[in-house]
């Protein structure tokens, strides 16, 4: 070959040469539903809305969705089969692309009042939302729009990310005393009887006028009712719990007998981690706990908020 088409040709390859070692971006897709269906409840039919993927059955909480350690671009596209407008917002969540405005309305004094914090899905339609740059951690993802009736009545759900995931320990956060060799999810949920008929028959905002006063007739745990429930360590290592509260209010769990070792808070991971027994979460936040205990004996777990109002 001629000495000087070698010449001219070196920096092509080169350039070339660096582009198939450069690490790649890894972009995870997910095509959510929401939709209605009914949940027994106590041997009470109850209208729920809920997240489903693609032509599954929808639930609340939606399915948990896990963005593996090298993607870091999340997609989701987002069908609409319900009757009212609805968006999805992932508080704390690094990177959205906001390509179109947040939606308004006119009040009866004519004063524009926000509906959603991001870009609605109007039914019938599907939409796409983008978050670059994805971080490890625990996140409440839910509807943007009217998130205080929307939430209530099934729209949300938990989306992870893991800082390494290499068995038998793994790292939700980065830091070496953040190893966990097994995780658990707490999602805590509420139903309020008389809004959900409301939606239902229609009539919410004459009969049920809005969620201010509202108040829960069921509380749930991972979308069903709860109580209390039980939670094992073992000496193998520690437990990862994530914690997240889809409620209107604050909830205050408690592992009887121990205390967590809480981690991070909406993702974000603490400095210095705190030992706690009666573990604040106020709505829509998640803190990540560890349990370390060397006993495999089930802790009873209970709600310190819910037992006083029984």
């Amino acid at each position: 070959m001629n000495r000087s088409l070698i010449k001219s040709l070196a920096p092509v390859m080169l350039s070339v040469f660096c582009l198939l070692l450069a690490p790649r971006a890894s972009t995870v897709t997910f095509n959510l539903r929401a939709a209605s269906y009914t949940k027994t409840v106590n041997g009470r039919q109850v209208l729920m809305w809920g997240f489903a993927i693609g032509n599954n059955a929808p639930t609340s909480p939606g399915p948990a969705l896990t963005v593996s350690v090298a993607d870091n671009t999340l997609i989701i596209n987002l069908k609409n089969e319900l009757d009212v407008p609805i968006s999805i917002v992932i508080p704390g969540q690094n990177g959205f692309v906001r390509d179109a405005s947040h939606a308004t309305f006119a009040d009866t004094s004519g004063r524009s009042r926000a509906r959603s914090f991001v870009k609605e899905t109007q039914p019938g339609q599907t939409v796409q939302y983008v978050w670059n740059n994805v971080t490890p951690g625990t996140y409440l993802y839910h509807s943007g729009s009217h998130p205080a009736l929307q939430v209530q009545m099934g729209l949300y759900g938990l989306l992870r990310k893991d800082f390494t995931n290499t068995r038998p320990l793994s790292q939700a956060y980065n830091g070496v005393s953040y190893f966990f060799t097994r995780q658990t999810v707490w999602i805590f949920g509420e139903i309020d009887l008389d809004v959900h008929d409301a939606v239902r028959d229609g009539t919410y905002g004459t009969t049920v006028k809005s969620m201010i006063h509202s108040t829960p007739d069921v509380y749930l745990l991972n979308g069903q009712p709860f109580v209390t429930t039980s939670v094992a360590g073992g000496p193998q290592g520690a437990t990862l719990i994530r914690m997240l509260n889809a409620c209107y209010d604050e909830r205050i769990p408690v592992v009887n007998g121990t205390h967590l070792k809480i981690v991070a808070e909406d993702g974000r991971k603490y400095s210095y981690p705190k030992l706690e027994n009666a573990v604040n979460l106020p709505a829509l936040k998640t803190r990540d706990a560890l349990l370390e205990t060397a006993s495999s004996s089930p802790l009873t777990v209970y709600d310190r908020r819910t037992l006083s109002k029984q």
